[in-house]
Order: structure tokens, then sequence, then C-alpha cells
């Protein structure tokens, strides 16, 4: 947090006999050298390891307080538009600070044993900067006790500002750290202060904070589906920059155990991420190995006997810090407000960093997950909306369940060769293997007597992805323009291997000879071992090559211009392997080729305040499997996204707003061929959408945080040959918004204790296409508007005991019990549930 205060410095008995001198010394000699060096020689510092890249300095600064314990107080502009140079290895604090501000025109002075000013170089031919002007009425013997006034400071603390809803810096949306007020995106950051407060536990329940950003389908228990934008993707999630799409990486809903913040970057992606869908990317950030000690035990109990046990530890390894590590883990037993289920999970993240040298860093992440959870596909539709049945009526059998062991494993090394250039190189592998065994929801026989028949399936799959990342990064200046530079070249490869067997009810005109369920009575039901058929057996491998750029270029101060691209090769390879309905085998292979060009533009009339658009595109391979009736493969679809916006800064950069404006349209789009009895496809297809977004985050007096959002999207289908043309697309509501807000007391017998209060709303969702001709397809219906209340009180006590900080908590969701659906899986027989009045209690001990 960034707080304007004067500054009064008294020299009374409180203060040190060195402190005292200290200013004295500057007073009567009016140089700040003597004070800097006699303050140095009574700190009694010593050496300590650093690790902070080249960024921006106030970004810097922050980091080498947080690493050395001391405070960096300067004036708020000082730090206007300079870069940091790179520290690394193990220096004194007065060391690494003079290498930090090299280059940047600054010097520093000590003020106290724990603080440290920065001041303007002054060349050795000029006259020494007072502490304050010159005049009469410097001091004398005579009035020594008065006050000595220091200009007014800004006082950056690393732990207040480390509480906060807000960042200062992102790298997500160049692959590079870029401050936010001056990348022309819409960025939004879910930060680790926000994860806490709220109690969130699946990564799912962190995307509410973010305007037109939601998870509307779990799949059943796997990795879910989100909406960005009005567009549906399962491919833009990423961790640290790699992919973590729900087809070859989380196979799981994902968990939030080791996520340090959740950066969102709207708009088409690919010109640094490779393929994706046109509405923006979700990229997880992990926990950094910690130099210094730090122990953490949490517990967290819920209704619907929730069982949550983590544990959050790090520190060095080694005396000289060069070997540093952290350790998440947990062990989560829960059941649910769905009748009969119940699940567990195992979550292990290891993670190891070592300082090979003074400019060389070499990082080791690990992940280890075990899920195993019923397949569920929530309730089902009736007439023109959901069926008119309690959420929690399990529709299958919960006893049957999905189980699957997940790992995976980063190295990432950094070189710097210099202060301008700096060589990343980063390998992430990824394994998972899944046994999927169900009895669901398949079709409703017949709305009047609620029979759903049930499909059984038993579905091995063992998923691969393999990545390498290289990158040059650089920061230089050519005559007054600063570069913020990057190039890179992604290899990949990816790989699934699934067999399919099932039973789709079998002849349902007969009692007796299918698996069903009756929805208004759930005990009435057959669940039987129905012999399987094998019906799928496939190989699917996808080959990546891309090569990317991109350009961070501050023209002026307040100009900021950010251009790019990537290149990509991608080829698809499917094996259709022998099963009971077809005894051959058959490969195909389709091969795609694209360039992703982004440009974007800021403008800061006022600092506080920064003007930004933006073009971008997007490509999105095809299904390999999807043919013509001629037998043809079809090119990727595209996507294209205008956005304009403006960003807001207020109190001194603690509280931030945003308001931007959105066209995005995605054209070949796959539709059904009517001239051929919609059995094969057309790339014909085509929709948009367009809308305005609203987000503000951070804090507005001490003790009082605050992140919420607003969207209005209207995405409908322009172009279609089996859906109707100007209908809106399933799943996106127009209207969409969130608040969260929460206050501590600062002082008194109660400080320390806190509330939270926040609200979800979503308006109406289509629950499936509309299409021309309803007997071509299934019955639209639609899924009602809700708001969702939410709440919390805490407790937050430091030094509860000798080095031990208490955090306890109350989190209350949806407490006014509202019916809400998250969304549909464009089917009327999944549509997923909210949950109902939900508490969670947590006590966390921290140790330092």
């Amino acid at each position: 947090m960034e707080t304007k205060f004067p500054r009064i410095i008294m020299i009374t008995q409180q203060h040190t006999w060195a402190t005292a001198l200290c200013v004295l010394l500057t007073i009567i000699t009016q140089s700040y050298d003597v004070c800097a060096q006699a303050t140095l020689e009574w700190s009694g510092a010593s050496p300590i390891a650093f690790d902070i890249s080249g960024q921006s300095l106030t970004s810097a600064l922050n980091a080498f307080a947080e690493t050395s314990g001391l405070q960096v107080s300067y004036p708020a502009e000082m730090t206007k538009g300079l870069s940091s140079s790179t520290v690394t290895g193990t220096y004194l604090p007065e060391e690494a600070l003079g290498v930090l501000l090299s280059g940047t025109g600054l010097t520093y002075r000590f003020t106290n044993a724990n603080t440290v000013t920065l001041v303007q170089r002054v060349p050795a031919s000029a006259d020494p900067v007072p502490l304050q002007p010159q005049s009469s009425d410097a001091p004398t013997s005579a009035n020594m006790q008065k006050p000595i006034k220091v200009p007014e400071i800004v006082v950056k603390e690393v732990r207040e500002r480390k509480d906060s809803y807000t960042v200062d810096e992102v790298s997500s949306a160049t692959r590079i750290p870029v401050p936010v007020h001056d990348t022309p995106r819409s960025i939004d950051v879910v930060t680790k202060q926000v994860l806490e407060d709220q109690k969130v536990i699946r990564f799912s329940e962190a995307l509410r904070n973010v305007s037109g950003v939601s998870q509307f389908s779990t799949q059943g228990g796997g990795g879910g589906s989100v909406m960005i934008r009005g567009f549906e993707s399962d491919l833009n999630v990423f961790k640290n920059g790699f992919r973590d799409d729900s087809f070859f990486s989380a196979f799981s809903q994902r968990d939030i155990i080791n996520i340090e913040s959740i950066e969102v970057i709207k708009g088409p992606p690919s010109y640094l991420f490779g393929r994706a869908d046109p509405g923006g990317i979700i990229n997880q950030i992990t926990k950094a190995p910690l130099k210094n000690p730090y122990y953490s035990a949490e517990m967290i109990l819920g209704n619907y006997d929730l069982y949550r046990p983590t544990i959050d530890i790090g520190g060095p390894l080694n005396e000289s810090k060069t070997l540093t590590y952290r350790f998440n883990g947990l062990y989560e037993s829960a059941g649910s407000y769905r009748d009969g289920v119940r699940s567990q999970r195992i979550f292990l993240a290891p993670t190891i960093g070592w300082e090979v040298g003074p400019r060389t860093t070499f990082r080791f992440e690990a992940e280890y997950m075990y899920d195993r959870v019923p397949i569920d596909r929530g309730l089902v539709a009736i007439g023109g909306g959901v069926a008119p049945i309690s959420v929690s009526t399990f529709l299958g059998d919960p006893t049957r369940k999905k189980e699957v062991n997940h790992g995976k494993a980063t190295l990432t090394l950094l070189h710097d060769f210099n202060d301008m250039f700096r060589w990343r190189t980063a390998f992430r592998t990824a394994v998972t293997r899944s046994q999927y065994s169900s009895l669901e929801s398949w079709f409703v026989i017949d709305e009047n007597t609620g029979i759903l028949d049930l499909a059984r399936f038993e579905i091995p799959t063992t998923l691969q992805s393999h990545y390498l990342q290289n990158e040059l990064h650089g920061k230089f200046s050519t005559g007054p323009i600063k570069h913020k530079t990057i190039i890179g070249v992604e290899l990949g490869r990816e790989v699934s291997s699934a067999s399919v067997s099932g039973d789709f009810g079998g002849d349902t005109t007969t009692p007796g000879a299918f698996n069903f369920i009756n929805i208004f009575n759930p005990t009435d039901r057959l669940f039987v071992d129905t012999p399987l058929t094998k019906f799928s057996n496939t190989k699917n491998v996808n080959d990546i090559l891309g090569f990317y750029f991109g350009d961070h270029v501050t023209l002026l101060e307040n100009l900021h211009l950010h251009g790019g691209g990537r290149f990509d090769y991608f080829k698809q390879s499917l094996v259709n392997r022998p099963h009971d309905l077809d005894p051959n085998q058959t490969e195909d292979s389709q091969t795609n080729l694209a360039f992703s060009p982004s440009v974007g533009l800021t403008y800061q009339p006022w600092k506080p305040i920064a003007l930004f658009a933006n073009y971008t595109e997007s490509f999105a391979p095809q299904d390999a499997g999807v043919r013509s009736i001629s037998g043809g493969l079809f090119n990727p679809e595209r996507g294209k996204a205008y956005e304009g916006g403006v960003k807001f800064q207020f109190f001194d950069n603690r509280l931030r707003a945003k308001v931007a404006a959105f066209n995005i349209k995605k054209r070949n789009v796959l539709t059904a061929d009517p001239l051929n009895g919609f059995a094969f496809s057309v790339a014909t297809g085509e929709q948009r959408s367009q809308g305005i977004e609203f987000d503000v985050a951070g804090r507005i007096v001490p003790g009082w945080d605050i992140i919420a959002s607003y969207a209005y999207i209207d995405a409908r289908v322009t172009k279609d040959l089996m859906f109707l043309e100007g209908s809106r697309v399933t799943n996106s509501p127009l209207h969409q918004g969130s608040l969260w807000t929460t206050y501590f007391l600062q002082d008194g017998p109660l400080k320390g204790l806190g509330a939270g209060i926040g609200m979800y709303s979503q308006g109406r969702r289509n629950g499936v296409f509309q299409c021309t001709d309803p007997a071509n397809c299934q019955a639209p219906f639609e899924l009602p508007g809700y708001v969702r209340m939410d709440a919390a009180v805490y407790y937050r006590r430091p030094e509860v005991f000798t080095r031990t900080n208490l955090l306890a908590a109350l989190n209350f969701t949806n407490v006014l019990d509202q019916r809400y659906f998250t969304g549909s899986q464009n089917f009327r027989e999944i549509i997923y549930t909210g949950a109902p009045f939900t508490v969670i209690g947590s006590v966390k001990l921290e140790f330092y």
C-alpha cells in the first residue's frame, strides 16, 4: 500500500544515539553520504541472497523491501517510467540497492536502521542537496530540540501491499512483466488475498470476480468449460504460461492450493499463446519458493461433511539461501448437497528454487493430484425450463466414480546475459490416467411420467502433454524510446488415448430392459450391469510449433505501444483403432498454419487515467475427425476483436478501475449440413459478441477492500444453416455482475475482527441453441436468472503466540438459499446446479 504522510523526526531520548547523530551530521555537513555511511556502520547488516529481475523500478523496490526487510521511501513521481537493473546473488542490502538503482539517476540514504530514502543522484561538481532548504532558521544549539521536518514522501510497505486486491504488474498479456496501467489490454487479477477472504477452494469459484467470465459446466466432474465474453472454451486455461486445458491436462476440477493469483486477459490470445477461442485466456500463477522460513497449517470444515486440512511451508535449504523450497499439500474428503455423492482428493505440490550463480536461476515445480468423484450431470429440462425437482436429486448412480491420477512437472531456467537481455528455457510435462465409470442421464423418455433413460459408460483414458519454450527477453532503448521485447519458440506434443464402452439403454419400450430413474420419484429406478459395447477406441496426437514475438514500446512517458504476433504450425493425427462395431483401423490427419497478430496503444493524458485500444486475432483448429460430405477438411475457426477502454487509478494506486467496450467475431464455425440430412458439417457458421465491462478492485481506506464487476454481453449467432440467426448463444447472460467487500477494524480491543459481504448474479440464459427447424434439434429451454448473496466474518491476530499468526473465518455462501443453475452442456438432460446455503469454517496458524 502507498501512503502519503509528512514525516517528522524528533531527536529525543526515544531515539538511539546513532539515529540522532546521523541526523545531526546530515544537518551540519549538508551531505547524505555521511548519514548513510554512519547508519550502515551501525546497522550491522549481513549479506542476503537476492533474486530480482529487471522490471519496473516500483516493483523491483517492493521485491527489494520484501527480501531485505527494509522500508523504502521516495517521492511518488520519482520512479515513474524507470526500470531497475537485475540483482541476482548474495549482497549486503546497500550493495544490492546500489546495483538495483544503477542507470536510474537515483541514489539512496538511510534515515534510520530500517528505512531507506531515495534521492536524485547529485553530480560531483554540484552542491549537495540539503535535507531541507537552506535558511537562517538552520538548527542551532538553542533550537536543537525542535522537530526537523522532512519533505512529504511516499512509503512503500510490502507486507501491506501483499494483502491487496490489486497488483502493479502482470506478465500474462505480454509474457514479460509490464505495468497493468501501461498495457493496452483488459486485464483482471484475482489476487491471493481475494482467494483467502472468499475461502475459494476450486478454481471455478474465483472466476466470479471477473466481468464476463464464468465456468458454466463441470463436464460432469472434469476440468470444466468456461465462458469468456460470450464464447465457450475448453482451451483457454493456462498455468504459468503453459496450457492447462480440459482436454490434455486438467481432467478434474482445478484446485487453488498452490495458486498465488489468477490473471485474466480479455480478447483473442493467439498472438502469444497459440490456438484459443477468442474470448480471452485465464492464466494461473503458482506460489514461488521462499527465502525466509514460513510454515502454515489450516483446517477447513464445512457442512455436507467437508473436511480439508492443508499445509503451506517454505524457506531456505542452505545458509546462503541459494537453495529454497515451497510445499503445498492437502487432503480432502467431502459429501455433497447432491444425494449420495462423496468425493476424495489428495494434492501435493513441491517446488525447489536454485540460485545457480549471480545471473542464473533454476526452478523445479511438481504437482500430483488424486481425485475420486461421481459423474454428476445435474438436472434435466421439462418443457421450457428446468424440471421442478430438488437440486439435491442425483439422476444416476453416485456409487460409480471417476478416478483420476494426475502428475505434472515444470523446469524453468533463467539466465541474464547482462542488464538488457535475459534467456528463459522452460519445459513442462503432464501425464493423466483416468478411469471413468458412470450410470448417467441420457434422455427423458416421457416428460409426464418423468422416466429418464440412463446410459452406462466405462472409459479408461491416458493423456500426455509435453511443452518446451525458449524465449529471449530484452529491455533496452533506441534513443529516447524504451523497449521491452520478447522473441520465443514453443514446441509441443499432446497425446490422448481412450476407449469408450457403453450401453445406451437398449429397448426403452420394454420395462426392465433398460436402466432408468424417475426424476419425480428417485426410488423408482433400475440400475443393472447390462452388457457393454466398445464403440470407440482412438488415439489423438497433436504436434505444435509456434514462433512468437512482441515489443512493448514506451514512445513517451505517457504513450505506450504494444505489437506482436505468432505463427503456428498445428498438426492433428487421429487413429481409429478396431472396436466392436468396426474391426478395421483407420488413420487421418490434418495440418493448419496460422498467423495471429496483435497491436495496441495506451495513452495517459493524466497519470491516473489511461486510454487504451487494441486489435487482436485468434485461431482454433477444428476437430481432426470432422469431415464434409466429400471427405474434405475444414479451415480453423478464426476470431477478430476490436477493443477500447479507460483505466483509472485512485488513492495512490490502491484502487483500480476499468471500463472496456469490445466487438468480437468468430467465423468458420462448424454447422450441420442440411443438404445431407444434417449428418455432416460445413464451416459456414459465424458468431458475434459485443458488450461493455466494468471492473474495480483495491483498497478504499485502510481496512476496507473491494472487488466488483459488471458485464453487458450480447453474444449471438449471426450466420448458420441450422441454428436460428440472431438468437443468443447458450449459457451467456445479457447481464452479469459481482461484488465482494471486506472491512477489518484497525485499532482498539477488537482490532483484527472483520466482516465481508458480497453478491453474484447472472441473467437468463439459453440452455440450448435455437433451431431454424425445431424438428432437427432439441426443444429450446431457458435457465432463469438469479442473485446469490455471500458473507463472511473474520478474526486475524498477529503474534497470537511468539512468531505465530492466527487467521480464523466463517464463510457463508448463498445465504438466502437461492435455487440457481450455473449452466447447461447444450443438452436438455445436462443442467448443472448451484449449491444451496453453505457454511465453511477455517482456522489457520502461520509460523515464521
